[in-house]
């Protein structure tokens, strides 16, 4: 990690010394940290275009407006998700869809089936919520079957692969996050990548892109005439990335293949010893998925609330900080009174309320893992007692 940092540090200032934070005041494209960040990260996800934002939740939005979703549409969503997610479908003017998730934390797709068979569902924006991701093979079939577009909130996945494709360049567009507890970490940020090329240059317009400051991005060159006639057609809302965020995420690029075995083997190790307990399940994955398991997640098993709360408040007290998906939990879609919910979806309610969620930072050591391991088993043991 030392080296890391100091590739950071010295990106940052290299990006101070040349006086040049705005991406657009770069004359040279490959002056820009921002336009490099963009090439770099389709080469590594696999995808034509990537358009770099100030969050993920301004790509979410930008998605849903360059695949056409308009006011009052409908927008599938799983129930389990963050709080952004709903936000970016409002903010788009159209309506969420609440759908169930099974047991291991991913899109339920007979429910997903039942709520678009009506065909008044315009796109699914699929949440790979703590990087868990379903069959995509039976996703893409279910909305090509009903005419549904496949947009994907990637800001948990960033090297989570399906079947040897990064998550995030199936559907038309992805969106992946670049803030705090993220693959890569810039503190905000966040990218919109595609393979099709109307998305791309209407996503590098909306994100604020103006007069022919298209030219100083990369995978424009031989498209002047198309973005001539696109400039000022499209309202610019201004969600540009500063070279100085870019300058901290480029180093972290080089990293995540590293990271992710190592967090690999972290969730490994404790996932083996979690499973010793009766209290607790550990979903899976879905076969044909590359975890990037920078956290873990279990279902308490026969233990109430205030069992569980009472865990939580005692490993707490050991150094151990797990979250719980109640009260006033921003994942906790209940919570989200700011638009009409039209789907009670009371499986994944009861599930994550009895849901464990635990980051795994990437410095964790193995006596670390074995540390927090025996401690929960020790705290939920004591109701063997």
């Amino acid at each position: 990690m030392k080296k890391i940092n100091n590739e950071v540090v010295q990106s940052v200032i290299n990006v101070l010394h040349k006086e040049k934070l705005f991406r657009y005041d770069c004359d040279d494209i490959e002056d820009s940290e921002v336009a490099t960040l963009e090439r770099d990260f389709s080469t590594y996800v696999g995808s034509t275009y990537s358009i770099a934002m100030n969050s993920c939740s301004s790509a979410l939005f930008v998605s849903l407006l360059c695949a056409g979703v308009k006011q009052g549409d409908k927008v599938a969503m799983p129930a389990f998700t963050f709080i952004a997610v709903p936000s970016a479908i409002v903010h788009a003017g159209a309506q969420p869809v609440l759908v169930e998730v099974d047991e291991n934390y991913v899109l339920d797709l007979d429910d997903f089936e039942r709520k678009i068979q009506n065909g008044r569902v315009k796109a699914l924006l699929l949440s790979y919520m703590r990087g868990r991701v379903p069959n995509l093979d039976k996703v893409l079939v279910l909305c090509e079957k009903y005419n549904v577009i496949l947009l994907e909130d990637s800001a948990h996945s960033l090297g989570v692969l399906w079947k040897g494709k990064q998550t995030g360049t199936l559907g038309l567009s992805g969106a992946y996050s670049a803030q705090s507890y993220k693959m890569i970490d810039g503190g905000e940020g966040g990218l919109l990548v595609t393979n099709n090329k109307d998305v791309a240059f209407k996503a590098m317009l909306y994100s604020g892109c103006y007069e022919s400051n298209w030219k100083k991005h990369f995978g424009t060159e031989e498209s002047e005439v198309a973005l001539s006639k696109l400039v000022n057609t499209l309202p610019a809302y201004n969600f540009r990335m500063s070279n100085l965020s870019a300058a901290v995420l480029l180093p972290q690029l080089k990293t995540v293949e590293d990271r992710v075995e190592k967090l690999n083997h972290n969730y490994s190790k404790l996932a083996a010893i979690l499973t010793k307990s009766k209290y607790i399940r550990i979903p899976e994955f879905t076969e044909g998925v590359r975890p990037a398991a920078d956290s873990i997640q279990w279902e308490f098993m026969g233990l109430d609330f205030q069992k569980i709360n009472t865990i939580k408040t005692k490993l707490y007290e050991k150094g151990i900080k797990i979250e719980v998906f109640t009260g006033g939990n921003a994942r906790s879609f209940w919570n989200w009174t700011y638009f009409e919910q039209h789907e009670d979806c009371l499986f994944t309610r009861d599930l994550i309320q009895r849901t464990a969620d635990l980051r795994l930072n990437i410095g964790l050591t193995e006596g670390d893992i074995h540390f927090i391991g025996s401690t929960i088993l020790e705290q939920v043991n004591l109701y063997d007692e």
